[in-house]
């Protein structure tokens, strides 16, 4: 095969096809990576967003499904005080007992009397208070 020289840096071997100088196929190559990079960079900013964009839709979900469960429990609690005043009203009795037993016991430090009394105390009053709120 005849190399025809045509341009100053370019010959050609076959009719029509050029090959240039190992400077600018470098450059090209360059390039090449250059447009991988960018197009790498975008698909991996597209993922992030998509996956923003998920995550942040879980968590509205979650919120709005919390949210609602707590006003549908506060509504039965508001029912429940507005249709037995009395029982609601030794339930809070017994509860700010109960508490107040166990800051009581918390401040005295190790285990004394009141610690020992007082956690019982805490249990068997949660437990008559989640009796009434079931029914």
């Amino acid at each position: 095969m005849e190399n025809i020289k045509n341009e100053p840096g370019k010959t050609t071997g076959i009719k029509g096809a050029t090959s240039t100088s190992p400077g600018s196929a470098s450059q090209a190559a360059v390039g090449d990576l250059a447009n991988l990079a960018a197009t790498a960079t975008q698909r991996a900013r597209e993922g992030v967003q998509s996956a923003y964009d998920e995550t942040k839709q879980v968590v509205n979900d979650a919120y709005g499904k919390t949210s609602e469960v707590l006003s549908n429990t506060y509504d039965q609690a508001m029912d429940y005080g507005k249709e037995n005043p009395g029982k609601l009203t030794l339930i809070a009795l017994g509860a700010g007992i109960g508490i107040g037993v166990l800051l009581a016991s918390g401040f005295a430090g190790g285990r004394s009397r009141s610690s020992r009394i007082g956690e019982p105390i805490v249990a068997a009053l949660s437990q008559v208070a989640m009796e009434f709120f079931r029914r």
